[in-house]
């Protein structure tokens, strides 16, 4: 049976030398928790920026060729385009540090602390609320 609990005695976050065992520090690390999963929704937010502005610069640079008379082949979505490896390495690494984040921020919650739960799940409304207000995108799913 899984039991959650609203104890503010002796709880490990993550790691045993973070072991809460005051009110104060519940408040605190609660706290953190919630920055946490705020700047999460911020991290992912940023990725999709990254991904929006680089699908505009190849558009533009395409365009760009195509009036000045080079006679640019336009893709018809069957057509590879080049990989600029300096934004895929980024890109890499982000989604490395965003799948880090997604499970230290599971773990908080698998402590079953109501407190830390809460804390987490109020950071990421928060925070998607803050950071994805200009994003409408139907198609995010498990990110």
């Amino acid at each position: 049976a899984v039991v959650s609990t609203q104890s503010t005695g002796k709880v490990t976050v993550l790691f045993a030398i973070w072991d809460i065992k005051t009110t104060t520090g519940i408040i605190l690390t609660s706290l953190f928790w919630l920055l946490f999963a705020f700047a999460y929704q911020g991290l992912k937010r940023f990725r999709g920026y990254l991904n929006e502005t680089s699908r505009h610069q190849s558009s533009a640079l395409g365009r760009l060729f195509k009036n000045a008379g080079y006679g640019v082949i336009e893709s018809e979505g069957n057509l590879p385009r080049p990989i600029n490896w300096g934004l895929h390495l980024t890109q890499t690494g982000l989604q490395l540090l965003q799948t880090l984040c997604s499970y230290f921020l599971m773990l908080v919650v698998m402590t079953y602390n109501v407190w830390l739960f809460l804390a987490v799940m109020v950071g990421d409304a928060l925070g998607y609320m803050f950071f994805q207000r200009h994003s409408f995108d139907n198609s995010e799913h498990c990110n």
